[in-house]
């Protein structure tokens, strides 16, 4: 594994390159660092050039103390992919929220996405529950801002534990955690791209949300909706499984 960096619209984000072959850049949802990825980008090293990256203002990434935006989210992975070959074009899989970087990234700089795998991008907008999903959003943020982290999160079915450390899961609830629930991707627009796509959930996910909004993204879509090991993190709790089944569907969506 190499390390580099690129400077990008006032942020250095910091990526790491595994393996030998065609590009795979991995978005990090949750806490927006690479390293959730450890596991994973070693399993499919061996066929693909891997990168992961901390996203701005998280992990190793320094970057202005600036709201989420979902555009620049995806202008960054757009930098990130140039700097390791400037001229490629890479398979794409997002995670959470960092499907919904995928997904903007396809829209806005489709000529750097090859294929794209999103698995459990939130979409809540997209829900026939929309308006009480985000109401209990809200709350959360509301949540965070008068008793913490801890207390906001139990509200999700989450904890500071799932965050690698506890100044991820403030920037995360701070910062990006709003954004991403109110984020509806342009579904029309990423199809008229033609870029090949697939949806997916985790067989074991307990929250009905993430496996409706991947439903709901590939009938929009008309592409593929596929059951990935494991729940929300298959990809961190069996990353050989994991790795079988996304290297399955990239291969698919090369073929299509």
């Amino acid at each position: 594994m190499s390390t580099h960096t690129v400077r990008h619209e006032g942020a250095e984000l910091a990526y790491d390159v595994r393996g030998a072959g065609p590009l795979l850049l991995l978005i990090a949802g949750l806490g927006g660092e690479g390293a959730r990825f450890a596991g994973l980008a070693e399993q499919l090293s061996d066929d693909y050039t891997v990168l992961t990256y901390d996203r701005r203002g998280t992990g190793r990434s320094a970057g202005r103390d600036t709201d989420f935006d979902m555009a620049q989210q995806a202008r960054d992975a757009a930098a990130v992919i140039r700097s390791a070959r400037p001229t490629a074009r890479a398979a794409v899989f997002g995670q959470g929220g960092g499907g919904s970087i995928a997904f903007e990234l396809a829209v806005h700089l489709p000529d750097v996405v090859a294929e794209l795998v999103v698995h459990e991008a939130p979409s809540i907008p997209l829900l026939p529950d929309a308006p009480q999903r985000l109401a209990l959003a809200r709350e959360i943020r509301a949540t965070y801002e008068s008793r913490g982290a801890a207390a906001a999160l139990a509200l999700w079915g989450a904890s500071p534990a799932d965050f690698a450390r506890p100044a991820a899961a403030d920037h995360f609830l701070g910062r990006e955690f709003l954004p991403i629930a109110w984020h509806s991707p342009d579904l029309d627009a990423v199809r008229r791209t033609g870029i090949p796509v697939v949806t997916a959930a985790g067989a074991g996910t307990r929250e009905p949300y993430y496996t409706r909004g991947a439903r709901v993204q590939a009938e929009h879509l008309a592409c593929r909706y596929v059951e990935f090991p494991g729940d929300h993190f298959g990809f961190v709790s069996e990353p050989a499984l994991f790795a079988d089944v996304l290297a399955k569907e990239l291969a698919g969506l090369r073929r299509a």
